[in-house]
């Protein structure tokens, strides 16, 4: 039946397919297009209120943290004097600690005349003055400065038997120069 249709007609028919399928392609890319443009306008409708909504939170921040602007100030002066404080603490020199580190090197049979300590002692030579029972008393004390992270550079400046200035139970005196060390502080 198909064969007795004349081919012009054919033609038409299947012109008018296409056309047809032409057109509801046309139509769905419309669809398509518009589904698009209205989700592009829903998505600018949304993050428009979104940027507005984070304008206002950051005023209101703005707002509030000009409020703690003097907390801030105060926090940021006292950071600053704990710094202050923090060096003039690293620079401080504990002469308790000090002078029980000498007296804890001080052997039996041997005692310091005086103990006198400054700021400009630490880090240069520095000379004590003691006395003794014997010699091996003196021996051992220089060994004990010599071994002591408290001092360096320990040697004998003189060392007198009987002398003046010497007392009974002592009669050894001996000057010993040392350098004090800041470090072992």
């Amino acid at each position: 039946m198909i064969n007795l249709l004349p081919e012009d007609y054919k033609k038409e028919v299947r012109a008018a397919r296409a056309n047809v399928v032409l057109l509801r392609y046309n139509i769905a890319t419309l669809i398509a297009i518009a589904f698009l443009v209205a989700a592009c306008g829903v998505f600018y409708v949304l993050l428009s209120q979104n940027k507005q909504s984070a304008e206002e939170s950051n005023t209101s921040n703005l707002s509030k943290a000009s409020s703690y602007q003097d907390t801030k100030k105060q926090a940021d002066e006292y950071r600053s004097n704990l710094a202050t404080a923090k060096k003039i603490l690293a620079n401080e020199v504990n002469y308790t600690g000090v002078i029980f580190g000498i007296t804890s090197l001080l052997p039996n049979g041997v005692v310091l005349d005086n103990l006198n300590l400054t700021a400009a002692d630490f880090g240069s030579q520095t000379v004590f003055a003691a006395h003794a029972k014997d010699y091996a008393s003196i021996t051992k004390l220089k060994q004990n400065f010599q071994n002591s992270k408290l001092f360096s550079n320990v040697y004998f400046q003189t060392i007198n038997d009987g002398g003046t200035g010497s007392t009974g139970s002592y009669p050894i005196s001996v000057n010993i120069s040392v350098k004090i060390n800041k470090v072992a502080l």
